[in-house]
């Protein structure tokens, strides 16, 4: 826990000896990273990435007797496969099922070759029902009537793998992947089509009946079509609310996201120079994110997000940076204030005022503190230690999106910032920029932070409030 000896001592060292020089920044850039490829491969092995012990209580809470799901984040969240064909279709191609009875193991419901020529490829050791289904491409004729047929009225096509030409032997990818097809194919006979296969295993985990929330149209329409009568119910609000509060391995996938999201930020901003452009750092940020293991999506310069913005920096430039990048599709998210020069003493001041004010909110986070309540932390330690500066000290929990709790009303509202309560294991970011214009440039501060059970515990290194270049 930092005591507020620390905190002014950090204020201290950020102001004076703690800058970064050009020349510290040119060795820093040079020294090896870590890529967190590897380590991150290995979590995925482990089994869901979702909290499952949250997901039962959240369904309890919201009346469901299930979920079933096809927007590609929320197949990850429970299998651990990014499904990039979804991606690349930007349409849903396969369907995860959750029943509240925990002890029934995941259903996921996909395309048999999409399983045999991807699925197989992830190594992935949780335990799934699998039900699979034939190519897009059969001619069937009318989806709704194929769907309600009798199974002795209905033939799926063939299996579809490559076929063994028998001139030499089998790799170790094919040996792979049929090693996982095979098991599966014996257990369950294909489905003529996706809306087959779903009603079979909505029918076989007892989700064709009773309320069952889901998360994208597509999945009502196949239920409709297959003639299920479970009542459905949108359930963008209830997924929020298991997302919100990460399992044990998301833990270990954020420290991972954040760290790498930070070091890139660190190691971009550490080479502006006085006529470099703001592409320029945009594509070095990038690139440092690429070399860590994460995939950039953006980093707000000067307040400016798009990336048509190609301002020039120049002596005396005093600009913030908001860095955004995804580690196995968990977000990081880190805020500084870079320094072209010396800074000017207004920009010290403001500098100076955010960083006291988060170690004044940061002390303060635990279980049971609400969202306003971080408002009111902070602003009342700004009026006290003689600061005038407009902080807005807003929170998000971040995760598998960059703002990943649920919002004020239900699933099909408007999304308005809820009054949050911080729980174990929610990760938050506090974003303080300065809000005033005609202060010598922009400034900002944020770091990812996860919440225990007796208080806060950052995630990635927050020792540099300000960079100086």
């Amino acid at each position: 826990m930092v005591t507020r000896r620390d905190a002014m001592a950090s204020t201290v060292i950020t102001a004076g000896a703690g800058l970064i020089s050009a020349g510290q920044a040119q060795a820093a850039t040079a020294m090896p990273v870590n890529n967190n490829l590897s380590k991150g491969a290995e979590l995925l092995r482990g089994g869901p990435l979702m909290n499952l012990e949250r997901a039962y209580q959240v369904m309890a809470e919201e009346n469901l007797d299930g979920l079933v799901m096809a927007h590609p984040t929320n197949v990850y969240h429970l299998t651990g496969y990014w499904d990039h064909v979804s991606i690349r279709h930007d349409a849903p191609v396969s369907f995860v099922l959750l029943a509240r009875d925990a002890r029934q193991a995941p259903g996921v419901v996909m395309g048999q070759f999409l399983y045999y020529y991807s699925f197989a490829d992830s190594p992935l050791d949780s335990p799934l029902q699998t039900f699979l289904f034939t190519g897009w491409d059969t001619k069937l004729g009318d989806a709704a009537a194929i769907a309600r047929l009798p199974d002795a009225q209905v033939k799926a096509s063939p299996m579809a793998i490559f076929p063994d030409m028998h001139q030499s032997p089998q790799g170790l990818i094919e040996e792979r992947r049929l090693a996982k097809l095979n098991p599966v194919l014996k257990a369950r006979p294909l489905e003529a089509s996706a809306e087959r296969a779903l009603a079979k295993a909505a029918r076989e985990m007892g989700l064709d009946k009773g309320r069952i929330g889901y998360d994208h149209p597509i999945v009502a329409g196949s239920y409709e079509t297959a003639g299920l009568t479970a009542s459905m119910v949108y359930a963008d609000r209830a997924i929020r609310k298991i997302r919100m509060i990460k399992s044990p391995r998301e833990i270990e996938m954020m420290k991972l996201a954040a760290r790498a999201n930070a070091e890139a930020a660190l190691a971009a901003v550490k080479t502006a120079r006085a006529g470099a452009t703001h592409r320029e750092l945009r594509a070095t940020f990038f690139a440092e994110a690429a070399k860590r293991g994460n995939t950039g999506v953006f980093m707000q310069l000067d307040s400016v997000i798009p990336e048509t913005d190609n301002e020039t920096f120049k002596d005396g430039s005093a600009f913030m940076i908001d860095c955004v990048s995804l580690g196995f599709r968990y977000f990081g998210d880190y805020g500084r204030t870079i320094f072209v020069g010396e800074p000017s003493r207004t920009m010290k001041r403001c500098t100076d005022a955010i960083s006291f004010a988060w170690d004044a909110v940061r002390e303060r986070l635990k279980p049971g503190v609400k969202y306003s309540d971080i408002k009111k932390i902070g602003t009342e330690a700004l009026k006290k230690a003689g600061y005038d500066f407009d902080v807005p000290f807003s929170p998000h929990s971040v995760g598998l999106a960059h703002t990943d709790e649920p919002g004020v009303g239900g699933s099909n509202a408007f999304w308005v910032k809820d009054d949050i309560v911080l729980q174990e294991n929610m990760i938050l970011s506090v974003d303080l920029p300065i809000k005033h214009s005609g202060i010598g440039g922009t400034a900002h501060l944020e770091d990812l932070t996860l919440i225990t059970k007796t208080g806060a515990e950052q995630i990635n290194d927050i020792g540099e409030r300000t960079v100086l270049v």
